[in-house]
């Protein structure tokens, strides 16, 4: 969500700070025993909720066996080409890295809040927020202190490091609207929303140069000019179309479009929700109905896996526009693992790999894995 959502939730985090976060991966365990002693468990075979790493705990800060490891806010979540999974753990100031269930910290001082590029752990984040990756590998992050009014972007390489992207043109590092929201595209180009002195949140498209391009909105339904109201998420398919999350003023209801580049010029087609509604309701795009639209990811069919964020729920939009909720149920916030739909708290940020979903709970400070989803 934006700042004032974040903030709301790093300061319930905050009171119980010095305790400790994360637990490991809970695979997909057996279910209920039959009548018969020596049968066993029944063995679960549907998609499930499980702990991937961390330990459902308030927030702490340990390396090591994912069983083991311990997190301060998570929030965003990307992957390289090897399949590593990195985290940005905001109340840590790090990103961290999970590989063969072993965490580490990947850069940034942990407990040291602060803007400086260099190496790995000699670099120092404000606030790591939201994620996304490239083909080769680069990490783009978008960074805020709790204080700021707008964040600004990290590129970190495979080696781990970790630079400011700045505008070609000033020479300024260059800032969002507020939000966290990050995705790039197969040729390199990262999307983020900023401000200019006429519009509160415009999409942005950052060139591998460095040069930024404002990205003008038409609705393809009516030709006219499109407005964002207050978006939260942003997503690239394989075909380079954008998808955004937009909610009404007070991040409640929530539509999602689905955006066609023709260079600066974007044709927005809505494909569910409205911002003039919140609800909980699923069916076709005109039926469908969400309470704070939020973090976005695509998987390889299409499908875009949302946030809900305040309805405490993940739910699925087709690519022809239906909407079904997959995990949480609307209303129950806390955090239930087992079959799905299970229960969910407030999820940060999502990702989709492997026939997987991952998603952050930034209420226990853990990672969670739902699935198989395919």
């Amino acid at each position: 969500m934006k700042l004032t959502s974040t903030i709301s939730n790093l300061s319930t985090i905050s009171r119980v700070v010095a305790a400790t976060v994360l637990a490991g991966f809970l695979g997909a365990c057996g279910g209920g025993g039959s009548s018969s002693p020596s049968s066993g468990p029944t063995p679960v075979t549907g998609p499930t909720i499980s702990i991937f790493a961390g330990m459902t705990t308030p927030g702490g800060y340990v390396d090591g066996a994912a069983t083991k490891a311990q997190f301060n806010l998570p929030q965003g979540l990307a992957n390289d080409p090897q399949g590593d999974l990195f985290v940005a753990d905001t109340a840590n100031y790090t990103i961290r890295k999970i590989t063969n269930g072993v965490v580490s910290t990947f850069a940034g001082t942990p407990g040291q809040a602060g803007s400086a590029d260099g190496m790995g752990t000699g670099a120092q984040f404000a606030g790591p927020w939201m994620m996304a990756s490239d083909s080769a590998g680069n990490l783009y992050v978008t960074d805020q202190a709790v204080n700021a009014t707008a964040a600004v972007i990290r590129k970190i390489t495979p080696a781990g490091q970790v630079t400011t992207l700045k505008d070609a043109s000033t020479g300024l590092a260059i800032q969002t609207d507020g939000g966290g929201a990050i995705a790039v595209d197969g040729s390199g180009n990262v999307y983020v929303f900023t401000s200019t002195p006429s519009q509160s949140s415009v999409l942005a498209q950052i060139t591998p140069a460095g040069v930024v391009n404002l990205i003008s909105l038409t609705s393809a339904s009516g030709g006219g000019a499109l407005a964002l109201v207050n978006p939260q998420g942003i997503a690239v398919d394989s075909s380079n179309n954008i998808y955004v999350s937009d909610d009404d003023l007070n991040a409640n209801a929530g539509v999602l479009y689905k955006i066609a580049l023709n260079g600066t010029a974007g044709v927005a087609t809505t494909l569910a929700g409205t911002t003039a509604i919140s609800g909980a309701t699923d069916g076709p795009g005109n039926v469908a109905t969400f309470s704070g639209l939020d973090a976005l990811t695509l998987d390889s069919s299409g499908n875009v896996f949302a946030s809900d964020f305040n309805n405490s729920t993940i739910r699925e939009i087709s690519p022809a526009g239906g909407v079904s909720t997959v995990a949480g149920v609307a209303g129950q916030t806390n955090l239930q693992t087992g079959p799905l739909p299970a229960t969910l708290p407030d999820i940060g940020g999502l990702l989709w790999t492997g026939g997987a979903l991952y998603a952050t709970d930034i209420d226990d400070n853990v990672v969670l894995s739902i699935g198989p989803l395919q």
